[in-house]
């Protein structure tokens, strides 16, 4: 976002400015000088006159106003849902509103208040947002910003940076509360235009959310470290031609994120984050295994079935030692898939540790192009693959049921083995064609319930199907489809690659006496991620939630066990899970 609107910003001061900021005081009132700014940009397309600057600005307006600054023409924005109960799409403010939503200004859902006033806080917060302008964190305690904001307050970074930017000077009266006017906000715009023009060094390297208690990173003097070590290494590290910011911010946020010891909370730099979105998108050349770098160490979590992976005996859980004979120890989850894949027909040598021993496997490369369902008749048996939890398969799953229904099938075999999860919607979707409505399908701890309303308040197609328990900060799933698989005898494939996803379905079929298991325990993975994907194709993913079976079992510290435990032998060309399952 940073990186968009700073283009934008730049194509809106390209116009000339005339005018200086001598006689241009906040304090006293005089906006002259920062309206004929506006003026000049075409944001004010009435008379000079016409604009009241002691008049109080709307927050529609608010957003209009600084959103037209920074060059964005909302007017040739077609007209689509702002994600705002209260401004339609055919409102003046729909376009702001919808390109302040996918910014990741705002978040869509309940009340925007267009005509709402809007205090000097947040109206110079959202200013500093859409502008891209990083707000100043760290600076002496010492300091005294304003008379009616002390350096310990949660608004003195806001107050800090707008001094630096001569909105204000130090040792004024803010007044945060105060409503803001016209004349005040086309001001804020001005001097932080002006500023920019003179290229004077304002915007910060990084930029850290509020905090949502009093406390802030003013008085953290761990943060003011990371500043100053980033600010020596610029100014006397000697190896003048390794100092790349990217690489240096990556590291930073890296770091940060491993002392966190979660092993599923992982920063991703944009070469993981493409491999990552590559594994969902079911082509490419390789050998055909889920990987991930937990604790230090490359580990399966699947080999696929009917790839080569599969057919030379990889397991999930293996440890990936040595790739063509190099040790791999320390390289970047990236790296090593790089040193995986390779052209169809090629071959790849691994060295993995399974149990304490190390075996040596020789694979051949080949096009591997996945189907997420797929589903065929094995005698009177209907029998369905899931590979994985795409966006679409649970569209697919529900194709599949219904083309298999009208072949009359007397049980059903769903095939869970080596499916490493994905999307929570599509494990739920699939549920919906097999438990009658309203039987509860799981449940998501979270930290706060807060956490908890938010995250149902922005997902999508939740309705009738989740809530919010009312005391504890944990959402309840409950299925809401037509069961159309209810009647019939099912059973369940899983094994130790079954992970997440995977787990969460064969939990609630189990636990609700709807399915047989059949197999080995399950992988053992207890908690949800969320994903942040950033402009340079980087990707976060956090740990934001806890698995809850129907029975109230975390999956991580009770992995599933098969209700028949069935192993299939490696050695033989016979799928003994699958044979044990139909003849049962």
């Amino acid at each position: 976002m940073k990186k968009i609107l700073a283009s934008i910003l730049i194509i809106g001061l390209l116009i000339p400015l005339s005018v200086q900021a001598a006689n241009d005081d906040a304090s006293s009132g005089d906006y002259t000088e920062a309206i004929k700014y506006i003026h000049s940009l075409g944001v004010i397309e009435k008379e000079i006159d016409n604009f009241s600057p002691s008049k109080k600005i709307s927050k529609g307006e608010l957003y209009k106003l600084i959103w037209d600054s920074a060059g964005f023409k909302g007017e040739k924005i077609s007209k689509i849902p702002t994600g705002f109960t209260d401004v339609s799409p055919t409102s003046k403010f729909a376009p702001y509103v919808r390109k302040s939503v996918e910014s990741g200004i705002l978040k869509k859902g309940g009340m925007f208040l267009p005509n709402a006033k809007v205090s000097r806080i947040e109206a110079l917060e959202t200013v500093f947002t859409i502008m891209g302008i990083g707000i100043t964190r760290v600076f002496d305690k010492k300091e005294v910003i304003f008379k009616d904001i002390q350096n310990n307050n949660k608004w003195a970074p806001l107050g800090k940076t707008a001094m630096e930017f001569d909105i204000w000077s130090t040792k004024q009266m803010f007044d945060p509360r105060q409503k803001i006017t016209q004349g005040e906000l086309a001001y804020f715009i001005y001097k932080i235009s002006s500023q920019l023009r003179q290229d004077i060094p304002q915007i910060q390297v990084m930029q850290i959310p509020y905090p949502d208690s009093q406390s802030t990173f003013v008085s953290d003097d761990e943060f003011k470290v990371l500043e100053e070590v980033w600010g020596r290494i610029h100014d006397k590290f000697v190896f003048r031609d390794r100092i790349n910011d990217k690489k240096l911010i990556q590291g930073a946020i890296d770091g940060m994120v491993k002392k966190l010891d979660d092993k599923y909370t992982v920063y991703q730099e944009p070469s993981d984050a493409k491999n990552f979105n590559e594994t969902l998108s079911g082509e490419f050349d390789g050998i055909g295994i889920s990987i991930d770098l937990i604790e230090g160490k490359v580990i399966i979590i699947s080999p696929i079935k009917g790839t080569p992976a599969n057919d030379a005996g990889l397991r999930a859980n293996d440890i990936i030692l040595e790739i063509d004979k190099k040790n791999i120890q320390g390289l970047k989850l990236s790296e090593v898939s790089s040193m995986i894949k390779g052209p169809a027909g090629t071959s790849v040598e691994l060295i993995i540790e399974r149990e304490g021993k190390k075996k040596t496997y020789t694979i051949v490369r080949k096009r591997i192009k996945l189907d997420a369902v797929t589903s065929e008749m094995k005698g009177n048996t209907g029998y369905i693959m899931i590979r994985n939890f795409t966006e679409t398969s649970g569209a697919e799953f529900g194709r599949e049921v219904k083309s298999l229904l009208t072949k009359n099938p007397t049980s059903i075999v769903i095939d869970l083995r080596d499916n490493p999860g994905g999307y929570l919607d599509a494990s739920l979707q699939m549920l919906d064609y097999i438990l009658p409505a309203k039987t509860r399908l799981a449940s998501l701890i979270f930290a706060k319930r807060e956490t908890a309303e938010q995250f149902l308040q922005e997902s999508a197609g939740m309705v009738g199907r989740a809530e919010v328990d009312p005391i504890k900060p944990e959402v309840i799933f409950y299925a809401i489809g037509n069961g159309e698989l209810s009647n019939l005898p099912i059973k369940v494939l899983i094994n130790g690659g079954s992970a997440s996803a995977s787990e969460i379905m064969a939990a609630s079929l189990k636990e609700n006496n709807h399915a047989t298991l059949i197999g080995e325990k399950s992988f053992g993975k207890g908690t949800v991620q969320e994903i942040s994907d950033f402009t340079d194709g980087s990707m976060f993913k956090q740990t934001i939630g806890r698995w809850q079976t129907p029975n109230e079992n975390n999956l991580t510290a009770n992995p599933i066990n098969p209700d028949v435990t069935v192993v299939d032998n490696p050695k033989t060309l016979k799928d003994e899970v699958l044979e044990y399952a139909l003849s049962h």
